[in-house]
């Protein structure tokens, strides 16, 4: 019989009879159109026991006290004749792939078999038909031998759009973790649908780093010859008297540029629609030498505290580095300009308010133990990292969105990292920049208390 395959959502589980150690069995879920769990059955079969008890581990840290299923929800069948009262219910956190026989007339899926964890899909994205394949472990292949008599290198096949080839996957490209090209490109594939709402009608600026983190490195912000596939050009018209910017739209861009050895991607602070209009101002939080980490968290709080006295709510990301980031999201009314002085009014009010702490000016001798509130990237053309971009720097860490109440717990701004972002995704229950791509706040109220002139 042919075998279907899917990622469904984890809503439960039972104990072996016996072994309380180990799992017995994974009820299932998907979500309807309407946001509401729907269970599908369960699974009790396709792991050792080894998995049965790391699966258990997991889940036991994520239990709930009621079930995650939709109101009324009922299992139907031998399902719930098997299960109902030994069940323990978690937060529908972990995803998970399984192939199954066929869909029963009841909406439930015969004869499944576990096949393992998926970090990469966000739960909340789990829907009945919602087929993606499974990362799979690289399979090197050798290319033909070409007319010269070598031997054009090894390259693995991602199983990404289009079969992306990845050639010399196995180069480390940080040798303080050991992580590899083919592991910055198959990162870039399971985020894909976290970063792209922060690429899409963006300007972009891409950071190639032919020999890795630690050799050089430069700025792609145009591509006249076409060498990256995927990327679009954005109407020269929309910048005159400049070279076309250019977009990376699509999980095919993304990928095209990881496999050319990008491993950061800039965005402006404006889209395509109002190009000379800001949609956000951001503040970049950077940390002179011997600044506690401590004192940057302390300094995210007080740039909060003010943006909210002068009437703008603000959301907090990691740099991927040593700092972390402000954003602003605004109705795209005052030019780079106007927004840039308003970014450099507030900076300055907080350097002359707490001036042990912050500084208004660049430069490393300007902030040795302070923490410089960086502004400028508000100008015309100037870019930020993009959330939930790598960072070409030692530990590869990763730009991640992140709640006020998680800024507490952090530990710098590059605990997040290539190695470790999907894992903290797959936990996410709370988007927590939800609603930031609604929040077009007007700076008239801003401008006005601070007396900028624009």
């Amino acid at each position: 019989k042919c075998q279907q395959r899917q990622a469904f959502v984890v809503a439960g589980y039972t104990d072996r009879s016996d072994d309380a150690l180990r799992i017995g069995s994974l009820l299932l879920g998907v979500y309807a159109l309407e946001g509401q769990l729907i269970s599908v059955g369960s699974v009790g079969t396709g792991w050792d026991m080894k998995e049965a008890a790391l699966l258990k581990k997991k889940l036991a840290s994520i239990e709930a006290k009621s079930t995650p299923f939709a109101v009324g929800q009922r299992a139907p069948g031998r399902w719930r004749k098997r299960v109902v009262g030994s069940e323990r219910w978690v937060r529908p956190l972990l995803v998970v792939e399984v192939t199954f026989a066929e869909w029963t007339p009841e909406g439930q899926i015969r004869h499944a078999s576990y096949e393992g964890l998926r970090t990469d899909k966000p739960a909340a994205s789990v829907q009945r038909g919602s087929i993606s394949s499974m990362p799979s472990k690289p399979s090197s292949s050798i290319e033909p031998l070409s007319a010269g008599g070598k031997r054009k290198g090894p390259t693995t096949r991602v199983p990404v759009e289009d079969h992306l080839k990845v050639t010399h996957g196995e180069r480390v490209i940080d040798a303080s973790t050991g992580l590899t090209k083919l592991d910055l490109v198959r990162y870039y594939a399971s985020i894909a649908d976290w970063l792209l709402p922060h690429l899409k009608a963006r300007p972009v600026s891409l950071l190639r780093c032919p020999n890795g983190v630690h050799g050089e490195s430069f700025f792609q912000k145009h591509d006249e010859k076409r060498s990256i596939p995927g990327l679009r050009p954005i109407d020269a018209a929309l910048w005159p008297a400049h070279a076309a910017l250019i977009e990376a739209p699509t999980v095919k861009a993304v990928l095209g540029a990881a496999q050319m050895n990008v491993i950061e991607f800039h965005t402006w602070n404006a889209t395509t629609k109002a190009l000379e209009r800001p949609d956000r101002m951001i503040f970049d939080l950077d940390p002179g030498e011997g600044t506690p980490w401590q004192h940057v968290q302390e300094a995210a709080v007080m740039v909060r505290t003010l943006l909210a006295e002068v009437g703008l709510n603000a959301w907090l990301k990691t740099s991927g580095g040593k700092g972390l980031h402000v954003v602003v999201p605004l109705a795209p009314q005052h030019d780079h300009v106007g927004v840039k002085a308003v970014s450099k009014a507030l900076v300055q009010h907080l350097a002359k308010t707490v001036p042990t702490r912050i500084v208004a000016k660049s430069g490393p001798a300007n902030r040795v133990g302070k923490i410089f509130v960086d502004y400028l990237r508000n100008g015309e053309g100037a870019t930020t990292v993009a959330a939930f971009s790598a960072r070409a720097r030692p530990g590869m860490g990763v730009s991640m969105p992140v709640g006020w109440e998680e800024l507490a717990t952090l530990k710098s701004g590059a605990q997040f990292t290539v190695a470790n972002a999907r894992d903290h995704l797959s936990f996410q229950t709370v988007n927590p920049w939800l609603g930031v791509a609604k929040a077009k706040q007007a700076l008239t109220q801003t401008i006005q208390m601070l007396a900028v002139k624009i």
